[in-house]
């Protein structure tokens, strides 16, 4: 079997990773709150303490059993992480960080008429109350439209109560509630281990929320408001330039037909129905409608995310994106294989080092993780599959753009560290840690793309978040039974699968795989830039190698080649009585066979120009050879035959622009017609005698020269460089040449050059 030689080095790295998750899951267990498994309470304990605070606020609860689940921080707890920084787990638990059991259930006030309302209280790991909340968002609204009462200051004393502890008691009461709001009070917390205090809010509707708070020693926030800001500002900044860069990207390359969608599809279909059935699940009513809402943007910029990196890398370096095809098409072997075995290794590596850096981070002084290890609900509007998408589609959205527009030799260690600076692998403080960490993480994947693919990039961010969350509904999962499911099955299904790959031949994942559409348009676009180049180097080819340096004459030639191989050309050649034969010419059009009648042009002159020929008769026998070409161009070629010794000198031209002699301070252009080469009727040639004075310069120039526009439109013309060469008059030929080119750029500014442009310049010297 081909993949045996495979297995050896696919089992150590399945090993090495396992190890290293392995330590990150210990490290979790010691020094994370949420991960204190020990220290959580049975069900049946917060169903029975909360029944118990039901009784003791008054409310008859209706039938049945409350619902108990896990709860995300809440933010109304105003947790300042510089305060519990330091704190160990354990107490660090007992006043909101890390678990958080939320149990509800309707009821209904005994001294009251009012309709049922939802009761919600939150607790600790360890069972103490820390939110209590009386009624829901929606029941918020309804009541708010019936203008229904909240309950009276001595009611609102009666529920403070219910979240004190044993020893503790509620000392006088301040006006203002949550975050300052004037309907409310704050009630000091006696006798607590940390100084704390109770926060009672009447929301609309008579919704009323209590929760308990840690107390801030005074003036700590106001002197750390400038480092939070820093620290935000740090963090943020690259956050905010990778999210603008993809967006931007997305609908640049969507313009340009240069994306694909499939895969991003696929990807954000699946995101988009795991978001919204965990979202309908955990809350069936009409909030949870509109939570899909925020399934269908989280999916949607996932999918931006992952067609703009997968696009991107993929016309970088094709290979890079084979074994993604590979399993795209349902041609899995063992390319495909061993990418999904080694992203299990690598995704197992990684989620160890997240766990341990946040682990550190709650252990270090002046460190924390942000917001807990682990979003709660593991799966609701954003779930780890999300997380691991966009962590893949950013890594190969900064390979892509490294590999465009940094060396090679570079292009990886400036991919690692803009995608992890950009991308947050882990929620840090502080920001350097964070970078840190983040860049480390996005090193693993650029070298795992870069050697195994993208398919492996995308399997090994998928298994970061999944194993890491896997973890976690191991240690409760009576709590969690589904999130175990679906996490720790989705990396096994991986496994089983790429072993399914290698074991199978390699020769059927390859077959006929086909590119996306628009890899075929830039595979062609290259082919094409790459003959082109090829054409533009054979058109320079042709040219002279070096101006001809002759006593008593100063000559200086150019050529300055458009975008596209184009067919401007000049040529000195001597013949065996000393003339000195100068030719410019001009093929129309742009191409291969522009590129061959140019080519034919200045082997026919080699060829024919002799001492007994006149430049006429030179004309009408390469018009004989051009008209041989298959594909005919229209040709126009000025020739002159130049006595060295007098200066004096014959020309013919065959519809080239009219040569200009510069002599005694004036520019006069010598008027010769004739058809141009290649194609009509057979035509015949003249020849019209000319003297080149002491001093005297003779110009040619191709039509580019003249017909170059500005930026309104207005073509260079011939009037302007009659007065250039004017105030040029006892230059060198090289500086008419320079003076009038630098005339030429001057009069187009930012109008890109359309056309070929020569520019032949002959003087004899005084």
């Amino acid at each position: 079997m081909k993949s045996q030689p495979q297995l050896p080095r696919l089992a150590v790295g399945l090993a090495v990773g396992a190890l290293v998750f392995a330590t990150g899951v210990t490290l979790a267990r010691q020094w994370l709150p949420d991960w204190q498994a020990d220290r959580l309470a049975p069900q049946a304990v917060f169903v029975q303490r909360f029944q118990e605070m039901a009784q003791a606020a008054g409310m008859r609860l209706d039938p049945g059993a409350p619902h108990v689940a896990f709860a995300r921080p809440d933010k109304d707890l105003d947790l300042d992480d510089s305060v519990l920084d330091g704190l160990k787990p354990d107490k660090a638990a007992d006043v909101g960080v890390g678990l958080l059991v939320d149990v509800r259930h309707r009821g209904r006030w005994l001294d009251r008429h009012d309709r049922p309302r939802e009761l919600i209280v939150h607790f600790s790991a360890s069972g103490h109350p820390l939110l209590l909340q009386l009624g829901t968002t929606q029941e918020m609204v309804t009541s708010a439209m019936r203008r229904e009462a909240a309950p009276a200051p001595e009611s609102q004393a009666r529920l403070a109560r219910l979240l004190l502890r044993p020893g503790e008691s509620l000392g006088p009461p301040r006006p203002g509630g949550i975050k300052g709001a004037t309907a409310g009070s704050t009630y000091p917390v006696q006798g607590s281990r940390t100084a704390q205090q109770i926060v009672s809010t009447s929301l609309p509707g008579g919704t009323l929320l209590l929760l308990r708070q840690l107390v801030e020693p005074a003036g700590q926030r106001a002197n750390e408001t400038a480092d939070i800001i820093a620290q935000a500002v740090l963090a943020a900044l690259p956050l905010v330039a990778g999210c603008g860069t993809a967006l931007v990207l997305f609908f640049v390359l969507l313009g340009r037909r240069r994306i694909s969608l499939v895969a991003g599809a696929w990807l954000g279909t699946i995101l988009f129905v795991a978001g919204a059935v965990a979202a309908l699940r955990g809350d069936p009513t009409w909030a949870g409608l509109l939570k899909i809402v925020g399934a269908l943007f989280v999916a949607f910029w996932a999918f931006l995310v992952w067609s703009v990196g997968e696009s991107y890398l993929r016309s970088a370096q094709p290979g890079l994106t084979v074994g993604l095809d590979a399993l795209r098409t349902g041609r899995l072997g063992p390319r495909g294989g061993r990418a999904l075995v080694w992203g299990l290794a690598a995704g197992a590596a990684l989620a160890g080092l997240r766990l341990a850096a946040e682990a550190v981070a709650a252990r270090l002084p002046n460190a924390w993780p942000r917001g807990g290890s682990l979003r709660l609900p593991v799966f609701d509007v954003q779930t780890p599959l999300h997380d691991g998408v966009i962590l893949a589609g950013g890594v190969a959205l900064a390979m892509g753009l490294a590999w465009r527009f940094v060396p090679a030799r570079w292009g990886g260690a400036v991919a690692a560290l803009a995608a992890g600076l950009a991308i947050p692998f882990a929620s840090l403080h502080p920001a350097p840690f964070q970078a840190v960490v983040g860049v480390a993480a996005a090193a693993v994947l650029v070298f795992l793309i870069q050697r195994v693919g993208l398919a492996a990039g995308l399997a090994a961010a998928l298994c970061t978040f999944l194993l890491q969350a896997a973890a976690f509904c191991a240690l409760y999962a009576a709590w969690l039974p589904v999130s175990l499911a679906v996490t720790a099955g989705t990396p096994a299904l991986l496994l089983v699968l790429g072993f399914v790959g290698l074991s199978r031949s390699g020769e059927p994942e390859i077959e006929q795989l086909k590119q996306p559409a628009f890899m075929k348009r830039i595979e062609e676009e290259r082919r094409l830039k790459y003959e082109m180049d090829l054409l533009a180097r054979m058109q320079v080819g042709l040219l002279p190698k070096s101006d001809p340096e002759i006593a008593g004459w100063d000559i200086a030639a150019r050529s300055l080649l458009a975008t596209e191989a184009g067919g401007d050309l000049y040529d000195f050649i001597e013949d065996d009585e000393g003339h000195l034969w100068i030719a410019a010419g001009d093929v129309a059009g742009h191409g291969y066979s522009c590129s061959i009648a140019q080519a034919m042009t200045v082997a026919a002159l080699s060829s024919l120009v002799a001492a007994s020929q006149t430049p006429a008769g030179v004309l009408q026998r390469v018009d004989r050879v051009l008209r041989r070409n298959t594909h005919r161009h229209f040709t126009t070629l000025a020739l002159l035959r130049l006595d060295l010794r007098t200066g004096t000198g014959r020309l013919a031209n065959a519809g080239h622009p009219y040569a200009m002699l510069s002599a005694e301070g004036q520019v006069s252009e010598i008027p010769l017609a004739g058809l141009p080469l290649g194609q009509g009727p057979k035509r015949q040639y003249a020849d019209t005698a000319l003297e080149i004075p002491p001093g005297a310069a003779l110009v040619f120039s191709s039509d580019g020269l003249f017909e170059a526009t500005d930026t309104r439109g207005i073509s260079y013309g011939y009037d302007r460089p009659r007065e250039v060469l004017q105030g040029l008059a006892g230059k060198s030929a090289q500086e008419i040449l320079e003076g009038l080119l630098a005339d030429w750029r001057l009069y187009r500014g930012s109008v890109e050059q359309e056309d070929d442009t020569t520019v032949v310049v002959v003087k004899r010297v005084g």
